[in-house]
């Protein structure tokens, strides 16, 4: 990827990453730390993010090709290539699975995490069609 395209979309993504992260911590802080520490889901209804999301992470060119993996099914090979882009503490993905009838999934998410209570909990991000942004928590037992 080119230099100078790398970092508009290194920009974008910390652009919105910090109005996203700005929503997390304050939900997080309303959050008891047991929930936190059980794994929860927090939905934030957030409709003005949607142009944003679109254009900063769904239709962003993702410099780093992570994974392509060929999947052997009964009907055929499935595809799946992970696309990512990794900036301060959060990272960018695009999951694109191909299965061998044609149909195309594609998902589009934040992975960060926050230390809390010592131990490192993961929260994947991801913004639905409904105007919802979904923190799934996940912590390391």
């Amino acid at each position: 990827m080119e230099e100078g395209l790398r970092k508009e979309v290194e920009n974008n993504f910390r652009e919105i990453f910090s109005y996203i992260k700005a929503i997390l911590d304050e939900e997080l802080a309303t959050l008891p730390v047991e929930k936190i520490e059980e794994g929860a889901k927090i939905v934030v209804e957030q409709e003005d993010l949607y142009e944003d999301w679109i254009d900063k992470i769904e239709n962003a060119p993702l410099p780093e090709i992570e994974k392509i993996e060929e999947i052997p099914h009964n009907d055929g090979i499935h595809l799946k290539i992970i696309y990512s882009l990794t900036v301060d503490e959060a990272k960018q993905v695009r999951k694109i699975k191909i299965k061998s009838n044609g149909k195309v999934e594609i998902s589009n998410y934040i992975k960060t995490y926050r230390q809390i209570n010592g131990k490192e909990v993961k929260i994947k991000i991801e913004y639905d069609t409904y105007g919802n942004l979904i923190f799934n928590l996940e912590s390391d037992k």
